[in-house]
This record gives C-alpha cells, structure tokens and sequence, in this order.
C-alpha cells in the first residue's frame, strides 16, 4: 500500500498505554518528531512503568492521558474507544499508529476505524494460536481493522496473508524493539560497572525476566520457574526497577 501524508505538527496520534508500547515506539516517536501526538491510555498507570521510561528514554510527556487502567479488560477497551473517539471528533490526526497486543492497541484500533481514520499496526502478523490469551483477540482485531500492518517477520507476513489480508496492507519491517535495545545499551565502561556491581562474567551469566500471569500468579507455576533457574551452571540476574 503507497500513502502518502503531509506531516504537520501533531498529524499522527500514537496510542500506547503500558511500559512495553513505550519501549517499543520511542524510537518511531522520535522519528516523528512534532507530527507525533501521544496519547497514553493508563494501562500501566504506576510512575514506574509509565513516566520513568518517558523520562529515561527522553521522549514528550503524552498529550493526553486517558486513565482508564486498573479495571477489567472490557472495561478499559470500552472507556478507551469511547475517550478516543471523542477525542478523535474533536481534532482527527491524519493516521493513528498502535503497537502490539494491550487492551490500548484495541481501543485505539477500534476507535480509529469508527472515524475512518488511517490506522498503522506495529508489530503486526504475532500469533500465538492461543485462544486463552486475550493479547491473541486483540492482535487479531488490529491485524484486521489495520490499513497497513507492519510485519516484524516473514513468519508474521505469512500469517495475515492466511488470514486474507490483502499484501498491500502488508509491509514487512523488521522490529522496533532493535533499535530499543541499541539505543538504550550502556557504554562499555558502564556494562564493565554493572558486571562488577553484581559480580558477573560477560558471557557467563544469564538475564532472566517473567511478567505473564501464568507464570507468576499460579504460586507452583512460579516456584518451578525459580528452581529450574537456580538450576542452571550460571549466574541468574533478575532486574526490577529497584536495580535501576
């Protein structure tokens, strides 16, 4: 699909709405520039996964902040199309940008296409085939309502075109989250620091995370995880914002 805009200041809305999303869109954000108008849902409200990583990844506070976290799923798609809708009456970007899998690319996705406005899903085409995940709803809805999906995979390009998207509503375009990580990573002398701060070896050593609620809700599920993990011939490092 060939489209072509006029950037003027605040011409495109990106939705987000959890500390992932603004991970993953910073460097888009920042391509943008002033055409770039970010409205943050309040998925993830807590200051540490919201603000800090604004602040640590020197991008603008949002335009708006919608919060509509800590409710039920439904609840916070529901109020998050009805704000955004509103929003989007008042003063309709020229397209709408949305990440990934929340409840806020949802909202977003929906919203926007009830106003007809031009919608761009990064990270479109992940499945996961599991029904039992709501993430799996949501990207499916935003692949499908998406005027263009951006594909971070051949894999994930294979998926929408077996799902009958048209291939010029397709683009295949890596993944966001490289230039994240390559933004973000310290400088030689700071790794050096923290391998010592945590008496680590580089190379020797293993950078563990786990944040789905299948994993850490379910206290057996939880507890096999860590004893498989202090199983391991290596160090096991796992960050919280407090080692920030």
């Amino acid at each position: 699909m060939t489209v072509q805009f006029t950037f003027t200041p605040k011409s495109i809305c990106v939705v987000l709405g959890t500390r992932p999303e603004i991970v993953k869109l910073g460097h888009i954000i920042r391509l943008l520039g002033d055409a770039a108008r970010v409205v943050h849902t309040g998925q993830h409200y807590d200051p540490g996964l919201s603000e800090t990583f604004f602040r640590e990844m020197e991008l603008p506070a949002p335009d708006l902040f919608l919060e509509v976290g800590g409710t039920t799923r439904g609840h916070q798609i529901g109020e998050g199309v009805k704000a955004l809708d509103d929003y989007f009456s008042q003063s309709p970007p020229l397209a709408v940008v949305v990440q990934g899998d929340t409840n806020a690319v949802a909202a977003g996705a929906i919203a926007a296409n009830a106003r007809s406005i031009f919608l761009c899903h990064v990270e479109g085409g992940l499945r996961s085939h599991d029904r039992a995940m709501p993430e799996e709803h949501n990207r499916v809805i935003t692949d499908h309502l998406s005027d263009l999906s951006c594909a971070p995979t051949q894999t994930a390009v294979d998926n929408l075109l077996r799902e009958g998207i048209p291939a010029d509503r397709i683009a295949l375009t890596g993944n966001t989250v490289i230039e994240a990580v390559l933004g973000l990573l310290p400088a030689p002398d700071a790794r050096e620091q923290i391998l010592n701060k945590f008496e680590l070896t580089a190379g020797k050593y293993a950078l563990s995370t786990f944040h789905r609620p299948e994993n850490v809700d379910d206290p057996g599920r939880f507890a096999t995880i860590l004893r498989e993990l202090g199983s391991l011939p290596v160090p096991v490092l796992l960050p919280s914002i407090r080692d920030r």
